[in-house]
């Protein structure tokens, strides 16, 4: 009986150990085409065109179609079209030889023609296959997607690298969003009125075809309707809670044609509605810490009088800032991309069951109130001006 089970543990542990060392599904690199940027746009026949940015693996030194020189020779720009996403993958092949790999990915950047179509039915293939991931970025551009695949790094090795530094330090200005393809799926799935992406283009003032980040792009649904600004973009942030760091400038109390730069250190925002005799109102109350980091002008800012100036006008900025949003989203849109909606579901179910169906045309009659409450911590380390 012991020999009979010393058999069986002999075999299980044989068994595992032929488990465990095996790779029966592995992928080799070798044969694959390793992604770093994804291009998405509309095709000249009413199809889709599908460029990717992919890692070289040979010695090869030609540069390959639309491949660029310097630190991009380590790479090749590659486009192929097709009836759908996917069809379009597959056509790639044809040229490539090798099917594609995603796990590299950094982002997938939307053209602004196949942007205004619907962004959802595109994000469909890379949601259902296991090699792209969730954390993606997701970005618009406003002319051709395949253009920003030209892009030229600054301090990074590649343009992919550049741009994902880019994104994860949006919040050093505040003045662009970072979303990615799980925060973009999500508010699609729960049927959000709207959706807010970076909104990525050329630099024109760099003949490197340096990349930019330059506000944000506005969808109504899945379909993009317009832009924001960089100061609307920090408006809609406020609005959000997701404003992390930033500059805020305005005039220096009593030298109007001087200018002080504020930054900011910690913020944070409450957004509560109300319904009184049917008319929806809500308030956004905006609390803001900053220190005074640099001022032109020679007026002593650490005089307490001087202070209230400068907390005054810091407010009167930052509710300017997020006006503007608020009524770009209610006249010029009719979207509720500050997620109003969700609030009001909140505190008031009932109701929000009996306006939900007619949210569009009840979000733009909303009142909406903006506070904001400003506290400057620090003036630095010289009190008065030399």
């Amino acid at each position: 009986m012991q020999k009979g089970k010393r058999v069986i543990y002999l075999f299980l542990i044989l068994g595992i150990s032929w488990l465990i060392t095996g790779c029966w599904d592995r992928k080799e690199l070798e044969g694959r085409a390793i992604v770093t940027l994804i291009a998405l746009d509309k095709g000249e026949n009413n199809d889709i065109k599908f460029s990717v940015r992919v890692v070289r693996t040979s010695d090869s030194q030609e540069s390959g179609t639309g491949g660029s020189s310097g630190s991009e020779r380590a790479s090749v720009i590659m486009s192929s079209t097709g009836d759908t996403v996917f069809d379009a993958i597959r056509n790639l092949v044809l040229k490539s030889g090798r099917k594609l790999y995603y796990p590299h990915n950094t982002a997938i950047i939307f053209g602004n023609e196949i942007a205004r179509e619907g962004i959802l039915p595109i994000l469909d293939v890379f949601n259902r296959d296991a090699e792209m991931h969730p954390l993606t970025w997701v970005l618009v551009t406003p002319g051709e997607a395949a253009d920003i695949l030209e892009a030229q790094p600054t301090l990074e090795s590649l343009s992919a690298k550049q741009l994902d530094m880019m994104l994860n330090d949006f919040g050093a200005t505040s003045k662009t969003v970072a979303t990615n393809l799980l925060d973009t799926m999500k508010q699609l799935a729960y049927d959000s009125p709207g959706v807010v992406l970076s909104n990525i283009e050329l630099d024109p003032n760099n003949p490197r075809k340096a990349l930019l980040l330059n506000g944000a792009a506005v969808f109504q649904r899945d379909k993009l309707i317009g832009r924001l600004d960089p100061l609307e973009t920090r408006g809609y942030l406020w609005s959000q809670g997701k404003v992390e760091s930033g500059v805020i400038t305005f005039p220096c109390p009593g030298e109007e044609n001087k200018k002080v730069s504020m930054e900011i250190k910690r913020a944070n925002r409450k957004i509560e509605s109300d319904i009184s005799d049917g008319q929806l109102k809500f308030t956004i109350t905006i609390n803001v810490e900053s220190r005074l980091a640099e001022q032109a002008c020679l007026t002593d800012l650490g005089n307490p009088e001087k202070l209230m100036e400068l907390k005054k006008s810091q407010c009167e900025v930052i509710e300017k800032e997020i006006r503007s949003i608020v009524d770009k989203a209610q006249e010029k849109y009719s979207t509720d991309i500050l997620g109003f909606g969700t609030e009001l579901s909140r505190k008031f179910p009932q109701e929000w069951q009996n306006i939900k169906e007619n949210w569009a045309e009840e979000f733009p009659k909303a009142e909406v109130d903006i506070v904001v409450n400003s506290k400057i911590f620090d003036i630095g380390l010289i009190k008065q001006p030399l």
